[in-house]
């Protein structure tokens, strides 16, 4: 930075200089237009001066680690000159900085002045870098939990507020480096939309301690609500998940509403042999009346015995009529012992069935889950679906 620290000082002479002349010039019968005069100059210089420090703070942002890393086209344009060198006219394009001036000169002049030791200008006032000797740090996860140890989380400025009005509220506390305006899209209007809250970033750790443990800061009127960020991030991961919990728990009450399975609609059977199939007993039913769907056969080949459900209220009830003494004949070897459930025992059945059904959903859930996340699986998602809604009914 040897050209800053040199222009600096040749401003404060020609300043110096200025104001004896000025002296010289006053008559006492002049008093009051003099007065005017020095009151006007002194307005003009206060109103460029405050103009020299947004211009410095908005370009310093540019070149700032926060910007500079993510910034791809500044990347860009910095890796086009060999010392890393960027026009001013190119940096005119970017919209804030345009907006307070449109004159390379004065951005030049502006960002001479800067004692950050950041920025650089060029000798022929036409281009600016970042400061050699001020190399961008890694952005690695040590670098991401030192930034996150210097911010702060600060919430109550109006909605309406702009970039400028924060940094100049900010610019009475010591060395905010970064300010993130936090935003949300309204969908009705599909634009961004402040929250009223901000992160800040301060240059050390004992600055933004003192900002949130000390500073009790206003806006205005408004008593502002800080915090660090951590704990801020904290407390709204604790508040998602709760959230997530009681979605979750209320999508369970539903699924458990929405499955009501039909009364008198299982019956038991007993009697079977080791070569039994569920097929073979679902062809037996079959062949005795087609007039119920068949909504589950609970039987595992080896078993003596098992349930059959079916879909519709009542149904097991009047198969069990078309029965001859409440027996089904599977085959000429093998005819099984039917009957009815009693209140207690549908109860228990129908309750273990829902169970059993609400387990294999969220299995299937977490499953589908688990291919969408790694785009894999094809149709053997849809295998898996067709399966998971196969075994619920």
């Amino acid at each position: 930075m040897t050209e800053v620290t040199e222009q600096q000082p040749e401003k404060v002479e020609e300043v110096a200089k200025e104001t004896p002349a000025a002296e010289t010039t006053e008559t006492p019968a002049d008093n009051g237009s003099t007065d005017a005069t020095a009151a006007a100059a002194a307005a003009t210089e206060e109103s460029s001066s405050d103009l020299e420090k947004k211009i410095m703070r908005q370009v310093e942002y540019y070149f700032g680690d926060a910007n500079l890393n993510r910034d791809k086209f500044l990347q860009d344009q910095i890796a086009k000159d060999t010392d890393g060198w960027v026009p001013i006219s190119v940096l005119l394009t970017f919209k804030r900085l345009a907006s307070l001036s449109s004159d390379a000169n004065v951005i030049a002049e502006a960002c001479a002045k800067s004692d950050e030791g950041l920025i650089e200008v060029s000798e022929d006032k036409s281009k600016i870098r970042r400061h050699p000797e001020r190399p961008l740090p890694e952005h690695n996860e040590e670098r991401r939990k030192d930034i996150m140890s210097r911010t702060a989380y600060a919430k109550g400025f109006p909605l309406d507020s702009t970039m400028d009005l924060l940094l100049d509220y900010f610019a009475a506390f010591e060395k905010v480096v970064h300010i993130n305006m936090r935003k949300y899209l309204d969908k009705p209007t599909k634009t961004y939309k402040f929250k009223g809250s901000v992160f800040v970033t301060f240059e050390k750790k004992e600055q933004a301690e003192e900002f949130i443990e000390k500073a009790q800061p206003k806006y205005k009127d408004t008593q502002l609500i800080v915090k660090w960020q951590e704990k801020y991030i904290e407390e709204k991961r604790e508040e998602q998940k709760a959230k997530t919990n009681k979605k979750k728990e209320k999508k369970e009450k539903e699924e458990e509403s929405k499955i009501n399975l039909p009364k008198r609609s299982v019956f038991f059977f007993d009697g079977a042999k080791d070569d039994l199939s569920r097929e073979a007993i679902k062809e037996a039913i079959q062949k005795v009346s087609s007039d119920w769907e068949i909504a589950y056969v609970e039987y595992n080949k080896g078993d003596k015995s098992g349930h059959v459900r079916f879909h519709d209220e009542d149904s097991a009830v009047k198969f069990l009529e078309k029965l001859e003494d409440k027996k089904l004949k599977i085959n000429d070897d093998l005819t099984l012992e039917v009957r009815t459930l009693s209140e207690e025992e549908e109860t228990a059945f129908l309750e273990k069935a829902v169970e059993n059904m609400k387990n294999r959903r969220n299995h299937f859930n977490q499953k589908k889950g688990g291919f969408n996340r790694k785009r894999r699986g094809g149709h053997n998602d849809r295998n898996d679906e067709k399966k998971a809604k196969a075994s619920d009914e």
